[in-house]
């Protein structure tokens, strides 16, 4: 027994001290590795249609979804943040650098009459200096307007003449752009902050309709922060399809992150993102949550939002 003592207490360069150290690591390896690929099996599981880690190690982003749908940046090579999970993705620099992948019916609402994107977006301001009337799109299909436009991932500037501080929305439009449907995620005054990581997914379908909207446009929209999803009975008509009239049509608009159009740029990291042709079921919207940060939703949203 005092052996065993002796020889814990050894000096670090013993064999004894090295051996139990070695094993030590190679335990936190294990256990690293085994929560860095736990997301991207979580995600896989659930079937979608595309999904890219979007960690630029070359000039193109491979599909993981094995659809074979690979993105190409542009723009130059993004640098790297780490999301909470320690996987490495794209950060760009909010003038110039994007992902670009081309258009692919399955990214098209009328495919299956639904579709899912979700993406974990960490602003690096929030006062994004490339914008678009105090917003810029992160993600999407519409990268001329007219005539092939057809959805988009949005935020607003902290400040901006729309009164909608931090905004996180999800809008579609018909081929010839112009106003949009959405759905939208208020903050409370001071609930986000630069360099945090949000784990934002919007849903869009056809085939159903709620009450208080149109089935002459059926449809409606959806989206969820951090695992919480807003309440569009707060906000009707907003969140129909109806709202603006849209039937959303298929199109050949490239898919585009870390911009749309090319007039705002998202400054900041984006990782992670998937498309699905179907409604994502908020338990496996929770999941996706809750395997990335080892953290279970809280929050509200109804008028405003918070987690």
């Amino acid at each position: 027994m005092s052996k065993l003592i002796d020889d814990a207490k050894a000096p670090c360069g013993s064999p004894v001290y090295s051996l139990l150290t070695l094993i030590s690591l190679l335990l936190l390896a294990c256990a690293a590795a085994a929560q860095s690929t736990a997301y991207n099996q979580a995600v896989l599981a659930d079937l979608p249609v595309a999904f890219w880690d979007v960690n630029a190690t070359g000039a193109t982003e491979p599909d993981l979804s094995g659809y074979g749908n690979t993105g190409t940046y542009v723009g130059g090579t993004p640098t790297h943040s780490t999301l909470p999970n320690g996987n490495s993705v794209s950060v760009f620099n909010g003038s110039s650098q994007y992902l670009t992948i081309p258009s692919n019916a399955s990214f098209s609402i009328p495919r299956t009459g639904n579709l899912t994107w979700e993406a974990w977006i960490q602003p690096s301001t929030l006062q994004f200096p490339n914008n678009l009337s105090g917003y810029v799109d992160y993600l999407g299909k519409c990268v001329e307007y007219s005539p092939s436009c057809e959805w988009e991932a949005r935020m607003y500037n902290l400040t901006n003449k729309a009164k909608r501080p931090n905004r996180l929305s999800a809008y579609v439009f018909n081929p010839g752009a112009g106003l949009g449907s959405g759905a939208y995620w208020q903050p409370v005054s001071g609930l986000f902050s630069a360099g945090e990581w949000l784990h934002v997914v919007g849903e869009y379908t056809i085939n159903s309709t709620p009450a208080g909207c149109s089935t002459t446009y059926p449809g409606y929209i959806s989206i969820w922060v951090n695992g919480v999803q807003w309440n569009m009975s707060y906000h009707t008509p907003t969140g129909c399809m109806s709202q603006y009239k849209i039937k959303p049509q298929a199109n050949n608009s490239p898919l585009n992150i870390g911009t749309v159009s090319l007039d705002s740029w998202f400054q900041g990291a984006i990782g992670k993102v998937a498309i699905y042709n179907y409604l994502l079921t908020p338990s496996q919207i929770v999941n996706h949550y809750t395997v990335m940060t080892g953290k279970q939703p809280t929050g509200s949203c109804t008028n405003t939002c918070t987690f």
